[in-house]
């Protein structure tokens, strides 16, 4: 955890002051759904059904799925599901098409664990949601934490002649506004290339999805029954940089799994010693983090509160920019601290509760009135996820209450791009959600006091191309940014494989080898765009020809460095526009890095 860095000049509230604050957050917190379930007492594992799958019932009290105990949100063991095969999972997947899916609706399945063990020798001496492992065995494909199992749509698909590809995402809640489509997008991402083409030796992909809503513990078992079980040669996802580095330590790199994250970008993956086998489709944080610190120098505040999640994510940028906020923002006060990842609570009143205080020790450092800018936080960042709405309904509704009667403006919220796409329902709920109706009158002034920045990962023109594909596949729906991360990281990952002759291993070290293929200047130019697949079906071609292509994916250039495997993107900053009541990111302004290998740059208007 990173150190609380308060300035010494900051004051302390009178002490009746400093318990009305915190009571006031108690109150107006716990109004907000985040979708973790308030405790409840039970006499059986039956009566405790969470939204991402069956509880239990421990020691008279139901605790979500793979929770330790009473006390304790961190899942060790993983989240249940459905054990049957699936293209609709309770993260929200949208899938009409049951072709070459099976759900699971009897007590008396004879698939799973019931035949583990039974001497086979290929996949189809088992049954449709085991294989065949190397020692002969039928093992299940699915587990507690993975429970979606897509084949090719495809009638005349070998199961014999299939390679696993695995994901690895918390789509549960809260995450599952940002994170379901970036799921949903390896899941087109895969079906796109099994309807164009196939992998040398006519081989087709099928995907085993597995959640991890709960934490790094559980991203690391649904990994290692990927690995182990599964046998994927390569993973994509995680998509928080603390799963990712757990992950890849523990298991992807000991077992020789490719590993490739859409968008883990914690400056800490950079120094992994991952053998080449972790790769990720977005930049370091380094870059961020830079832009972040300049930004806010740019807007010379008065009082600036940080709030970095306790994880790999935000403690790497608030590592990169304490120090000299506090140096180069003198003489304005700074108060920096975390706040817990969300995945540590068991309950929706645990976290908003831990959430409160944390913003009740803020506010306990102003002073009682307002007087000036300097008495009050002029600006509030946030280095973290989705998580991001309850910090900000919790402190616009303490300031409603206690500082805005005093004349105290609303602070400017700037927060990283982990919010960046929540930044649109954050301010469209307000008003809206349940408990928060008397802050409405509040959601235009919140619409005009929120910004983010986040890596320039978007190619207008594929993006284009690409939604229209999502919005067909996906009843509809606009994929989210984000989005083309997964989708370029899945066929990163595949394109790869097409790179290893189907006579040799498909291990996670040869698909490594194989990027190097993907982005050569002097290769084929390959741009993921146009209304066909014909894009892949050139790309395959090429390199299961020994040529190289060069990809510009629906993220953009897709511009490894040769030596390092990193991606060197300029930063976006992003507003709202449109209405409050229907609010749309629009960009504003861009951080235009200097020459390599600089890491800094300096913030245009557009």
């Amino acid at each position: 955890m990173a150190p609380n860095v308060p300035s010494t000049r900051l004051q302390r509230l009178p002490l009746w002051l400093t318990g009305s604050v915190l009571g006031l957050f108690a109150g107006a917190a716990c109004s907000l759904t985040l979708g973790l379930d308030e405790e409840k007492a039970c006499t059986a594992d039956s009566e405790c059904e969470y939204s991402d799958g069956a509880g239990s019932c421990v020691e008279g009290f139901c605790q979500p799925p793979g929770a330790d105990g009473p006390d304790d949100g961190v899942d060790d063991g993983g989240t249940a599901g459905t054990t049957g095969i699936s293209n609709t999972d309770d993260a929200g997947t949208a899938d009409g098409d049951t072709t070459s899916s099976i759900s699971d609706t009897s007590d008396d399945d004879s698939s799973g664990s019931d035949t583990v063990g039974a001497d086979c020798t290929v996949n189809t001496d088992c049954n449709m949601d085991e294989r065949c492992s190397a020692t002969n065995e039928c093992v299940s494909l699915l587990s507690k934490e993975c429970t979606i199992l897509e084949y090719p749509d495809d009638e005349d698909f070998d199961r014999d002649n299939v390679v696993f590809l695995g994901s690895v995402m918390p789509t549960g809640e809260p995450f599952d506004a940002l994170v379901v489509p970036l799921q949903n997008a390896v899941q087109l991402a895969i079906e796109d290339f099994n309807n164009i083409t196939s992998l040398p030796g006519n081989r087709q992909i099928a995907w085993v999805g597995c959640q991890s809503t709960a934490g790094a513990n559980v991203a690391e078992a649904a990994a290692a029954h990927l690995v182990d079980n599964v046998g994927a040669p390569a993973i994509v996802g995680p998509v928080f940089s603390e799963s990712v580095i757990q992950v890849a330590d523990q298991v992807t790199v000991p077992g020789d799994t490719f590993l490739i994250t859409p968008t883990g970008s914690a400056a800490l993956i950079s120094s992994l010693l991952d053998q080449n086998l972790v790769w990720r489709v977005t930049p370091s944080d380094v870059y961020q983090s830079e832009a972040i610190k300049d930004r806010l120098l740019d807007s010379a505040p008065a009082r600036v509160l940080v709030l970095a999640k306790d994880d790999a994510y935000g403690n790497g940028i608030l590592g990169a920019i304490q120090t000299d906020l506090i140096t180069d923002l003198a003489p304005a006060e700074v108060y920096i601290t975390n706040y817990e990842n969300p995945a540590a609570f068991a309950t929706q009143e645990k976290l908003l509760s831990s959430y409160g205080a944390v913003l009740g020790e803020a506010f306990a450092t102003l002073p009682a009135m307002f007087a000036a800018p300097e008495d009050h936080f002029t600006h509030v960042v946030i280095l973290g996820t989705s998580e991001a709405e309850a910090l900000i309904v919790s402190y616009i509704s303490i300031w409603a209450q206690l500082y805005a009667g005093q004349g105290a403006p609303l602070p400017r919220f700037v927060v990283s791009h982990g919010v960046v796409p929540s930044m649109e329902p954050i301010v469209e709920n307000l008003g809206v959600a349940k408990g928060t109706e008397a802050l409405a009158p509040l959601r235009p002034l919140l619409f005009s006091s929120i910004e983010g920045t986040s890596p320039d990962i978007f190619d207008p023109e594929n993006f284009a191309a690409f939604n229209i594909r999502y919005k067909i596949r996906f009843m509809n729906e606009e994929a989210l940014t984000s989005s083309s991360l997964s989708y370029d990281a899945t066929l990163a990952a595949l394109f790869a494989m097409v790179t290893v002759d189907e006579n040799d291993p498909l291990t996670g070290t040869a698909i490594a080898e194989g990027m190097a293929s993907l982005n050569d200047p002097d290769g084929t130019a390959v741009s993921f765009s146009g209304a066909g697949l014909d894009f892949i079906q050139t790309a395959r071609n090429q390199l299961a020809a020994g040529a190289t292509v060069d990809l510009q994916g629906v993220s953009g250039a897709l511009n490894w460095d040769a030596d390092t495997g990193e991606l060197r993107a300029n930063i976006l900053g992003w507003e709202l526009a449109g209405d409050p009541d229907d609010a749309t990111i629009n960009v504003e302004r861009l951080y235009s890095l200097n020459p390599e290998p600089a890491i800094d740059g300096n913030w245009v208007e557009l």
